[in-house]
């Protein structure tokens, strides 16, 4: 499965207890690369982050079965004592983070793994990103062999835009990112020694927002001239991303995650993710059954939250 002979990749994926669940879909979901990677020697590399011990005894177990994971757990070399919702972690350049949850930030994990990674590309992936159909991937890796100025390709990204930002209840300019829950990196950006913390700056009285990796792809671009761009929007029911289950509470069984995964896909995907009646018919019905059920969890989701009861 991992070949240094053939281009190396690393899909690092961080798994939080709040999002543990849906994480087993997402870690199986890779088994789809399998047939469609071969040109390529890569692993998913599972770092379990204050994962707690029951999920370890029956979660972890099964994850390690897949010959293509390899799992890091971060309470070997971490003190997890410092995990205290609230407490500030800062980086090299002095921006801060609230802790939010008993695990380590995102931006934190990124910017230590990332100066290290030994393979030809590096992938951020969320433990709430689920591959459906794996040919979005494919072009993604054709695109970046065939072109060396492209440093990152991302599964989406949104460009410079004002938002309502409903974590902190004003209106902001979020800035352009290729969004990090599915990003490939060519070694050559590890050139870019910006840390992936969230930063923000005031311009006239707006504030610049720029959400976890955004500042380290802005200086990427615009230090080095490296260029970033996303699959072509027609993948867009090849993959899933379930949206900030980090922040996850509610969720907080196996049997309602399944139906939550399952009310989900129907309404993005429908049943094969095509354009015909049967399938726009299915979609539909599915949102108008998501909005019922699931509109307060989403915006649960949207809030900061400093304990889960998923933690415990």
């Amino acid at each position: 499965m991992y070949n240094k002979k053939q281009p190396t990749v690393i899909f690092f994926m961080l798994v939080t207890n709040r999002d543990a669940y849906l994480a087993s879909y997402a870690i199986k979901s890779y088994s789809k690369l399998n047939s469609c990677l071969n040109n390529f020697s890569w692993k998913l590399v599972v770092y379990m982050n204050n994962l707690k011990e029951t999920f370890k005894k029956t979660y972890a177990k099964q994850w390690e079965k897949f010959d293509y994971v390899e799992i890091i757990d971060n309470t070997e070399f971490i003190n997890v004592n410092e995990l205290t919702p609230g407490n500030v972690v800062k980086s090299d350049e002095g921006w801060t983070k609230l802790i939010e949850g008993k695990y380590e930030p995102c931006g934190v994990v990124w910017t230590k793994e990332f100066k290290n990674f030994k393979s030809d590309y590096w992938v951020t992936v969320d433990a709430d990103f689920e591959i459906l159909a794996p040919q979005f991937i494919v072009e993604a890796f054709e695109i970046m062999e065939n072109n060396k100025n492209i440093a990152a390709i991302s599964s989406d990204y949104n460009d410079n835009c004002h938002v309502y930002d409903s974590y902190s209840n004003e209106n902001i300019i979020a800035m352009r990112r290729y969004h990090t829950w599915f990003c490939i990196y060519k070694k050559e950006s590890q050139k870019c020694k910006t840390s992936h913390f969230y930063y923000e700056e005031i311009v006239h009285g707006l504030r610049l927002s720029f959400d976890e990796g955004a500042k380290f792809q802005w200086d990427l671009r615009e230090q080095f001239g490296y260029e970033m761009k996303a699959v072509d929007k027609k993948y867009q029911r090849q993959f899933i991303h379930y949206g900030a289950f980090s922040k996850n509470n509610s969720l907080d069984t196996e049997r309602k995650v399944y139906f939550y995964r399952i009310i989900t896909i129907l309404s993005h995907r429908g049943l094969i993710g095509t354009n015909n009646i049967f399938d726009k018919i299915i979609r539909k019905a599915f949102r108008i059954i998501h909005r019922k059920l699931y509109t307060k969890i989403s915006k649960e989701r949207g809030k900061v939250n400093y304990h889960s009861k998923l933690d415990d």
